[in-house]
């Protein structure tokens, strides 16, 4: 048997006994497929926040990559001659469609093209008819495609139908279906008409395909265990077996390590911004008619209207402050480079994190008033995500049940540590980006933008929400207007306004070690903020109805930003 466990790729004989890892790395290994010769293995991976497809040769220990890197690829399964794999692939655009790979040369060829997404393919043992999940505005679907046929809709449900596979003679189709909170598995037996009945209920059933040892014995995943029953039984028992998953190398929780902000450009004096409302980024409501006095860079005090007759007064009459924006982590191009400042602090950015040494020259351009940008500082996820401290809000599911229980491979591995989820979540099903795409920063940037669908449903993140920490690399797009698709999707994942801005605000700066110094609008900190149009918390879109950004004290209209905007192209 072979399966994924702590992201790796491992193999287990057939009874149970000792586990051997084929695949190391934490590559979050999901779907391995035997070859029909059982000389391969195919199984989705996951390599910097994308989905691939790689095939491991057992006999010469070899790992090949089937994808090209461009588009997100999974749920592979093999056709029965062993010289093709069928697969789930977002390549044009237009949602999730089946694909299949011949695997000598490496040409693919497209199976479907219906509005929605496809996914989760399964080949029949005779090579001959193919099933799959269809999912288009919110129904759910198991479709069957037989040898020279249309497509026939096998069951349809407004909750997530998942994992289908065959029975090995064909009589009959498994598939996981959601209902009430909880997974339970289904079988569709292929008479005239098809009968569709309740199979296993009762476990945490894992989202992985039944197997079978041949037309009477399956296996399945469930309750942290490999599974076994027979067809006409009421009981199952488990399938010992032996992983020596180790104990993960852990680094300290970034947040247990206390860093100063680096000093960049702040004004002299003292100053007054007068709002009609403010978001400390703490609290979950509003505080009304607030003056927030700056010293220098810094928060000198937050309080009620009142008299500031030492300092200058910016009186922003009836707009909204909150905290400034950070990405924890983000994508800076090469061609999106330093002068590029101003258009970043305009999409609300005060914030930006890079891996380390690319901080000190993009410091050093940004902190003036000529072409301002976002306070860098820098931050290695790379460790922490290879240790267990910090994984991608796409990949949860490695290291949790469906029902958000954790096994004992992960209580032994990962020991009580606290994870740093981080977010990536954005892609093409996003809700209301046509409003990020019609914002004046995007009308600013020199190339189009978009997202491509990567996810096939969106998950319910809330019970993590003090977790999730804002990080826009693995959705794409470039810094900036990433923040705000990852906004949009949090709140589509669960999350409230309020949390979701908590996600760039406080939760960041605690899971980089900053504290109170960035993140919330407090006596003290840093003056990051930003002003803004709108009602955040009861919409996160207006989050990006940016009028004004103050960056570590200094205050810049957005106008005045995207004026600069030519102009740094031109230093550049």
């Amino acid at each position: 048997m072979t399966m994924d466990l702590l992201g790796d790729l491992w193999v287990v004989p057939a009874d149970g006994g000792d586990a051997e890892s084929l695949v190391k790395g934490r590559k979050l290994v999901k779907r391995p497929r035997w070859s029909p010769d059982a000389s391969s293995i195919v199984y989705q991976a996951n390599v910097d926040g994308r989905d691939e497809l790689h095939l491991f040769d057992l006999a010469t220990g070899t790992d090949r990559v089937l994808s090209n890197g461009r588009w997100a690829d999974r749920h592979p399964d093999w056709h029965p001659d062993g010289e093709r794999i069928v697969f789930s692939s977002a390549r044009r655009d237009s949602g999730f469609d089946l694909w299949e790979i011949d695997v000598p040369t490496g040409l693919a060829w497209r199976l479907t093209r219906k509005p929605g997404n496809e996914t989760e393919p399964s080949w029949s043992a005779d090579g001959r008819s193919l099933v799959y999940v269809h999912e288009h505005d919110g129904q759910w679907s198991i479709m069957l495609r037989r040898h020279g046929r249309a497509d026939e809709m096998l069951v349809s449900s407004e909750s997530r139908l998942a994992s289908p596979s065959w029975r090995p003679d064909g009589s009959l189709v498994t598939y996981l279906r959601q209902s009430e909170g909880r997974w339970l598995v289904s079988m569709t037996i292929l008479s005239n008409p098809p009968l569709d009945r309740p199979m296993l209920d009762g476990e945490d059933f894992f989202l992985a395909p039944v197997a079978w040892r041949d037309r009477q014995q399956l296996l399945y995943t469930a309750n942290g265990e490999l599974r076994t029953r027979d067809f006409n039984s009421w009981t199952s028992s488990s399938i010992p077996f032996r992983a020596d998953v180790g104990s993960q190398s852990r680094i300290e929780p970034a947040a247990a390590v206390v860093r100063e902000l680096e000093p960049i450009d702040e004004p002299g004096g003292r100053h007054v911004i007068r709002v009609a409302r403010l978001y400390d980024g703490i609290d979950a409501r509003y505080r009304q008619d607030t003056d927030i006095v700056v010293e220098g860079g810094r928060i000198a005090s937050v309080g009620d209207h009142a008299d500031h007759d030492d300092a200058i007064l910016v009186d922003l009459g009836d707009l909204t402050a909150i905290p400034g924006l950070i990405d924890a982590q983000a994508r800076l191009p090469d061609d999106f480079g330093p002068g590029s400042g101003p258009l970043l602090l305009s999409a609300g950015l005060t914030t930006v994190v890079v891996p380390p040494g690319s901080a000190a020259d993009l410091n050093a351009r940004w902190s003036g008033k000529a072409l301002p940008g976002p306070r860098v500082v820098e931050h290695d996820w790379k460790e922490a995500l290879e240790s267990g401290t910090a994984a991608y809000l796409g990949e949860r599911s490695a290291r949790r049940s469906p029902a958000g229980r954790s096994y004992q491979d992960v209580l032994f591995a990962g020991g009580s540590a606290t994870t740093t989820w981080l977010s990536g979540l954005a892609d093409g099903s996003t809700p209301t980006l046509d409003r990020i795409w019609q914002s004046r920063q995007v009308r600013a940037m020199s190339a189009p933008v978009s997202l491509a669908n990567r996810f096939t449903a969106t998950p319910d993140l809330s019970a993590v929400a003090t977790s999730l920490v804002l990080a826009s690399k693995p959705n794409g797009l470039p810094a900036g207007i990433g923040v705000h698709a990852e906004l949009r999707a949090l709140v589509a994942a669960g999350l409230t306004e309020e949390q979701a801005l908590k996600a760039a605000g406080v939760n960041a700066a605690n899971a980089l070690g900053f504290g109170y110094r960035i993140g919330r609008i407090a006596p003290g900190s840093a003056a990051d903020l930003l002003i803004v149009d709108g009602d955040p918390l009861a919409d996160i879109g207006d989050a990006l109805n940016i009028v004004g950004v103050v960056r570590n004290g200094r205050f810049f209209s957005v106008s005045g930003l995207l004026e600069r905007v030519p102009a740094a192209a031109s230093v550049e």
